[in-house]
């Protein structure tokens, strides 16, 4: 195989990791390929000689033959079901296993390197790639074998038959090689042209499914039709290149072939005429000539189908490469109350992108409702995700009870710490069982309960099936302050002692939004709540109001300190202020 060392070593590396635990698999596969090459290698040999004893006039010999050749080619059929069935077992259960380690590496990337793929592409990589080497490990292990057999029976015969006739794989062998030493190059290029183009065309899908009531409501249907019928055409572009260079190297093989044929049909008939060969002969040695040029062939054909499974290969181990959220680091007892404390943090998403975050100091040393507002980019949402560990800080350090994230696992944080964020997330799944991925042992009354007291249960009960209803992909059956709603109630029955609501009320009219606010202030009693909002009457209670400003906080206080005290503040709530008090709305607990 005409690959590099580092490329062996990968062949190597996930050949051991993936296909040599099948071991049984294997083993019974290469007995199955062997026994049956064997076998079925006498049969040209068979079919000659019966010619042979037609010519004669050997009656008797003939029946032999025939009943011999008709038990050799049904056991042959036999087994080769029998292969064909453990093969297929073999390679789902093996690309499988692959696929379920692929699946667990991506879920658990760390959100930075994440964020480097589309959807598509992801998706691409765990089914299509892992699929394609596992078939192509088996297929080459079992290859090998059948072709090693091929070589040698057929090299056998062929000599044993005539060896002036032999002569031709002296022509044929060293011709084909070139042929398939210049194209492997060009049939790696349009393989990673391919899987660049599949990426590209599943994340296209994705976008648009996913996407269906934007495309509607912005009437970008027949837009969409002409990007779909551009990636069409660039695949079409791309099977036409497939098939100018498959052509090309089939007419070279075939020029190559038929010369060798025709080669060994003058000469034939010249040994025949010297009567130095029979025309049963000729015909076995023609059919033994051909299973040894396909065995070549074959050789050659797993080198180009190399090339693709390399580009495979190498996507495969680069999402493998890619830093995971591993937990090595300590946990600790819950205590019994907790603390956050947050020193000059700052991060960028992108080294060479402008900090996010500067320099920005937070304490919180006791349990209460605590706010956080600012304008659109100035870091809020971004300061979330550092407390769950979704990023690392550039500089600077968060530290829980004194204890710095550095020490803490991500296990630890996010089992005491409930980010809800602002894009909700649902599966395809009933409503109990969406709300029981916060903890499975949850009791329905208790989650009844929770769904009463934020105003969604009504409206539950009124479905067919209750809770048990079935809310569709994303939670598509239910209304946005729907879904808003069910992400507060399977947040706050995970019971943390810290929490960070993220716009959770942005889709919530005034009497729901009223509703789970005192819900808040009440958890707030016992668990420190962080609130990310732009709506006043959701912080207006708050006991602490940090304002961000260019990615650091620039004041905090009370609502009312900060109206007289913070311009960033006025300008974003003064106005709204004046609006909610014209509309009759009371601060929380009023």
């Amino acid at each position: 195989m005409h690959t590099s060392k580092t490329d062996k070593e990968k062949l190597n590396w996930f050949f051991k990791r993936y296909i040599y635990t099948g071991k049984k698999y294997l083993v019974l596969i290469i007995g199955l390929i062997f026994v049956g090459s064997l076998v079925a290698n006498i049969s040209p040999y068979l079919y000659g000689k019966m010619l042979d004893s037609i010519t004669l006039g050997d009656m008797d010999l003939l029946i032999k033959l025939i009943i011999a050749y008709f038990f050799i080619t049904l056991f042959t059929n036999l087994l080769s079901m029998v292969e064909s069935y453990v093969g297929q077992v073999a390679n789902f259960k093996l690309s499988k296993n692959a696929q379920i380690e692929l699946f667990d590496k991506m879920i658990r990337l760390r959100t930075c390197e994440y964020s480097k793929y589309e959807v598509g592409e992801l998706i691409s990589r765990l089914n299509g790639d892992t699929d394609s080497i596992v078939s192509f490990g088996i297929n080459l292990i079992t290859s090998i074998l059948h072709i090693v057999v091929n070589i040698i029976v057929s090299v056998y015969f062929v000599m044993t038959i005539s060896i002036r006739l032999s002569s031709v794989a002296i022509f044929y062998m060293p011709t084909t090689f070139l042929v398939t030493y210049f194209a492997r190059k060009y049939f790696k290029e349009l393989a990673e042209k391919r899987k660049k183009f599949g990426d590209k065309y599943f994340s296209f899908q994705n976008e648009v499914f996913s996407n269906n009531t934007g495309i509607k409501s912005f009437q970008l249907e027949n837009k969409m039709n002409d990007k779909y019928k551009d990636f069409i055409n660039k695949e079409f572009s791309l099977l036409k290149n497939s098939i100018y260079l498959g052509n090309n190297m089939q007419l070279i093989n075939s020029l190559v072939t038929v010369i060798s044929s025709l080669y060994i049909i003058y000469l034939s008939a010249v040994l025949i005429n010297d009567g130095m060969l029979t025309v049963g002969l000729m015909v076995s040695f023609n059919t033994y000539i051909n299973k040894l040029f396909s065995s070549i062939s074959q050789v050659f054909s797993i080198n180009i189908s190399l090339q693709e499974i390399i580009v495979s290969l190498n996507r495969i181990l680069k999402v493998m490469g890619e830093d995971s959220e591993i937990d090595s680091k300590t946990n600790f007892e819950k205590p019994d109350s907790f603390t956050l404390e947050c020193t000059d943090i700052t991060f960028s998403y992108e080294e060479e992108n402008e900090n996010v975050l500067n320099n920005m100091d937070i304490s919180i040393d006791k349990i209460g409702l605590y706010s956080i507002v600012g304008s659109n980019g100035c870091g809020k949402s971004t300061f979330a995700k550092l407390l769950v560990k979704l990023y690392d800080v550039k500089k600077g350090n968060i530290c829980i009870n004194g204890v710095d994230f550095s020490h803490l696992s991500y296990d630890f944080i996010r089992r005491y710490i409930t980010y809800v964020q602002k894009e909700e997330f649902f599966f395809n799944d009933t409503i109990i069982n969406n709300v029981r991925l916060a903890d499975e042992s949850l009791k329905e009354e208790d989650i009844e309960d929770m769904c009463k007291r934020v105003g969604l249960d009504d409206f539950i009960k009124t479905l067919p099936d209750g809770y048990s209803t079935t809310i569709g992909e994303g939670g598509s059956a239910l209304s946005s302050g729907q879904k808003q709603k069910l992400s507060i109630v399977r947040a706050l029955l995970r019971g943390t002692p810290i929490y960070i609501f993220d716009e959770i009320t942005a889709n919530l009219d005034g009497k729901a939004e009223k509703d789970v606010m005192k819900i808040m202030k009440e958890y707030s009693k016992k668990s420190i709540i962080i609130f990310i909002s732009h709506k006043i009457s959701s912080i207006i209670d708050s006991d602490k109001i940090f304002v961000f400003a260019d990615g650091k906080v620039s004041d905090s206080g009370s609502h009312e300190y900060l109206l007289k005290n913070s311009h960033i503040y006025k300008e974003l709530f003064e106005n709204k202020e004046t609006s909610m008090n014209l509309r009759g709305v009371e601060p929380i607990g009023e």
